[in-house]
This record gives C-alpha cells, sequence and structure tokens, in this order.
C-alpha cells in the first residue's frame, strides 16, 4: 500500500504543478516532431543529409536534456536550468554501458536460441482425415521470449532510471573515485535499489500508464461511421496516447527518485557536485 501511496501522491503533486508539466509537454513534443522530421527526411539533396547527420546528435541530446529535467524535478519538486546540459551528458554517459550491455545480451540471446530451433510445422495433406491439430507449444521460444521481455523492458530500462537518480545533481567522477571495491559496492547498491520490491512495483505499475494504455488506444480496432468523426476520433487518441505517454514516465521517474531516496545509503555514494561560490542542493 505504501507504493500505491507513493505513485499517487506524486501523481496529484505534478497535476499541482501545471507549469512543469507544460515544459515537459512542449520538450516531448520536440522530440516527437524532430524524430518524425528526421525519420521522413530522404537522403537526396546535400542539404537533407546534413538535416539527417544533425538530427542523430539533436535527437538524442533532446532526449536525455528532457529526462535530465524529469530527473531533477523529481529530486528538487521544481525544474531548474542550471547545469542542465551538464547533467544531460551525465546521463548519456551511464546510459551507453547500459546500450553495450543490452546489446551484448541480444546478440547472446540470438545465438543461444539458434541451438533451439522450431520444429517444422507438419504439411496439411498429413492432417486432412481429421480436424485440424493444434501445433505443440514450443517452449524455448516462449522462454526466450519471456526472457527478452524482462531484461529489455524491465531490468535494463529500471536500472538505466536508478543510475540516472544517482548521477543527477552530483559529479560523475566521483562515483568512480575510491577504487574497485568502492565502485563495485555503489553499482551494488544501485542494483539493489533498482530491483527491490518497491521499484519494480512503481515500474510495473508505471508501465500500465506509459505502455499498456497507449498501446491500447492506438491498436484496439473500433469502428466508428463516417470520415469526419472516425478522424476526429484519431486526432483524440494521439492526444491521449501524448499524455499518458509522457505523464506515466514522469509520474514513474518521480516516484522512483522518492522511493530510492528514502535509502539510508541513497547519497552516501555519490558527492554533490557545487559550483565555486554556490550552495549544494538540498534533497526534500
Amino acid at each position: 500500500m505504501t507504493t500505491i501511496r507513493t505513485f499517487i501522491e506524486t501523481a496529484k503533486g505534478l497535476l499541482k504543478n501545471p507549469f512543469s508539466l507544460a515544459i515537459f509537454a512542449a520538450l516531448y513534443a520536440l522530440l516527437l516532431a524532430t524524430a518524425y522530421f528526421f525519420i521522413a527526411t530522404r537522403e537526396a539533396t546535400l542539404w537533407q543529409v546534413i538535416v539527417t547527420l544533425a538530427g542523430l546528435i539533436v535527437i538524442p541530446l533532446e532526449f536525455f536534456v528532457l529526462q535530465a529535467l524529469i530527473v531533477g524535478h523529481a529530486q528538487q519538486t521544481k525544474i531548474s536550468w542550471r547545469g542542465i546540459l551538464h547533467d544531460a551528458l551525465k546521463l548519456l554517459a551511464v546510459t551507453i554501458p547500459i546500450l553495450v550491455l543490452g546489446y551484448g545480451l541480444w546478440i547472446l540471446l540470438n545465438r543461444w536460441q539458434m541451438h533451439f530451433p522450431v520444429p517444422p510445422r507438419v504439411p496439411v495433406f498429413e492432417t486432412l482425415h481429421g480436424p485440424p491439430q493444434r501445433l505443440p507449444l514450443h517452449w524455448p521460444t516462449l522462454l526466450f521470449a519471456t526472457a527478452r521481455c524482462l531484461l529489455f523492458g524491465v531490468a535494463l530500462p529500471l536500472l538505466t532510471i536508478h543510475l540516472w537518480i544517482e548521477v543527477a545533481g552530483h559529479e560523475l567522477r566521483a562515483m568512480f573515485a575510491g577504487g574497485a571495491k568502492s565502485i563495485l559496492k555503489r553499482i551494488g547498491n544501485i542494483c539493489a535499489r533498482a530491483f527491490q520490491s518497491d521499484s519494480v512495483f512503481i515500474y510495473a505499475l508505471g508501465l500500465v500508464f506509459f505502455v499498456l494504455v497507449p498501446y491500447a488506444l492506438l491498436f484496439i480496432p473500433i469502428t466508428i461511421k463516417g470520415n469526419k468523426t472516425e478522424f476526429a476520433f484519431f486526432v483524440v487518441r494521439l492526444l491521449l496516447v501524448f499524455v499518458f505517454t509522457l505523464f506515466g514516465w514522469i509520474v514513474t521517474v518521480n516516484a522512483l527518485a522518492r522511493n530510492a531516496l528514502r535509502a539510508p545509503e541513497a547519497r552516501q555514494n555519490v558527492a554533490p557536485s557545487v559550483s565555486p561560490g554556490e550552495p549544494a542542493l538540498q534533497n526534500t
């Protein structure tokens, strides 16, 4: 119940701050528009090639600026633009190892699955004398699909979010100070907080709002008569997908940050980043 209460209180707190939500929505809309322009642009002229190459830099930058603002808002209950580019680069730096790890796990699972090929289907003419036979369940395929969902849909994203929470507003190099033993201890503490029951439950609640509900809104077929009505309903669908995806993600990250800050060792591993003449930020 404490976890559900934290999630609900976080959502209520965000609804009471429409200015921050408006900024998040504007940045998210800009990110989607940039991504659409990047995908729709064809590499036919020199100008289009330059725009495409620029998109490879602008889109990740916009994404991590948005994430840095969300994480910073989760820790300080307000949006702070000071040092936002620095925080975005730190989030990018700790995300790269996760991407490399994910790529390695994807290749490993693909090669491992090759040792369990799907058996060939029974030819149709062999089953004409009776009712159609259901193909037996191929358990290796099911197990590998489940492993991919857990790894790339839950474990790695959850670990990435907690790494963001750990380094946001703090010096990245301090995380790697003290030798191998200290580094492994810090990483172990981060993993422990990421995969504790409350953290996983909060992320599961968030998945309902920023994945399952948008998926249902987009892909569940609903028959509507009239072209204008159907087009209007499609626009409403897209708007709801935008709202649920953004709001669900912000609430999830904020709730995970609040849950992580309850841990007694949560802020003992990474020293705060303090500019000369500037007081250290205190988390509330």
